[in-house]
């Protein structure tokens, strides 16, 4: 049982109490066990569904993970990419015309 449920249980067992007054001082109380049964298909329904819901919450999300990671790759490459053009031009405009006849 989740704690949903056992939290639950208290609520269920006083839903489904009847007090009736008897007129001389004392009470009779009663438990309708039907309504706890359906009570607890009630909630054992609702925890299925929250569970099959979360589950295909998980199943798209690999797709799309990928996919993230995927943009990611790619954009980390034009990065990547521009920080070597970048570095190209720092380093021929470091270069003084001593040092370019020398490379050649």
């Amino acid at each position: 049982m989740n704690r949903l449920t056992l939290a639950a249980l208290p609520l269920l067992a006083l839903a489904a109490c009847n007090v009736t007054d008897n007129n001389n001082g004392s009470s009779t109380i009663s438990i309708d066990d039907n309504k706890i049964e359906q009570g607890t298909d009630m909630l054992a329904n609702e925890a299925a569904e929250a569970g099959d819901k979360a589950a295909d919450v998980l199943r798209n999300a690999g797709p799309e993970i990928e996919q993230g990671a995927a943009d990611i790759k790619e954009r980390a490459g034009r990065v990547a990419d521009k920080a070597d053009a970048l570095g190209d031009e720092i380093d021929r405009s470091t270069t003084t015309p001593a040092e370019a006849n020398k490379t050649r």
